[in-house]
């Protein structure tokens, strides 16, 4: 059975130029570098609510003022900070229309995940399964929320498609584990280095690249023809 895995952030929906961990990082003091262990905290835990992960914060990072007013108030505004990108829900439509199992494979957190299903309910109403960093305990690009998918909707990997705007984070996890690829070019200034790696054969080249999740359905993604090395 094929399947299509759409990445969140920057593919369905677009939200802050700043992701939670690193606002929360400079809140706490901490490096940019340092980001991504705010993000193992907020993006692979379930949380109730705004005052638990101020607790997780404090314990990992404890400091004299803590800033658990702006925090909370990170909270609130990620749940209503998601916007669908123009043609995400038709481009899910049309897949779920063309027989394929629709997944949602992304790093988030709690708030931002209820902002995503009341911008997008639609949307969200066609999907068969959400592997979510938050409540699978890990991120990407480990392979574990792809392979974790891919059993939930008992997918064929070589008849998959994973749909998303980042090579790291998104594609190069699919490709190793021989799925299609959609690489969204939503924030191309994010992707430069990927994007020279594929032009120069460093990297493997995406099946189909475009500018936004709208131009899928200009995409046949039922032809599985083998790729060409």
């Amino acid at each position: 059975m094929g399947a299509v895995l759409f990445d969140i952030g920057s593919t369905l929906v677009r939200g802050p130029e700043l992701s939670p961990a690193a606002m929360i990082a400079r809140l706490l003091g901490l490096a940019d570098s340092e980001k991504g262990l705010v993000a193992d905290i907020i993006m692979c835990r379930v949380f109730a609510d705004a005052g638990e992960v101020c607790l997780s914060l404090k314990e990992s990072f404890p400091s004299g003022s803590f800033p658990e007013e702006d925090i909370k108030r990170i909270w609130l505004d990620q749940e209503a900070a998601p916007e669908e990108i123009p043609g995400a829900t038709e481009a899910v439509r049309r897949v779920k229309s063309a027989g394929f199992k629709v997944g949602l494979v992304s790093d988030i957190w709690a708030p931002y995940f209820k902002g995503f299903l009341a911008a997008c309910p639609e949307l969200a109403s066609m999907v068969d399964f959400a592997c979510l960093s938050f409540r699978e305990g890990v991120r990407k690009p480990s392979t574990a929320l792809l392979e974790r998918a891919v059993e939930a909707l008992g997918a064929d990997p070589g008849r998959t498609w994973m749909v998303g705007d980042t090579y790291a984070n998104d594609l190069a996890p699919a490709i190793g584990m021989g799925m299609r690829t959609v690489w969204v070019l939503s924030r191309p200034e994010k992707e430069y280095p990927a994007m020279e790696a594929v032009i120069k054969g460093r990297l493997p080249r995406p099946d189909i690249i475009i500018d936004s999740i709208a131009d899928l359905v200009e995409h046949d993604l039922t032809d599985m023809t083998p790729r060409s090395e």
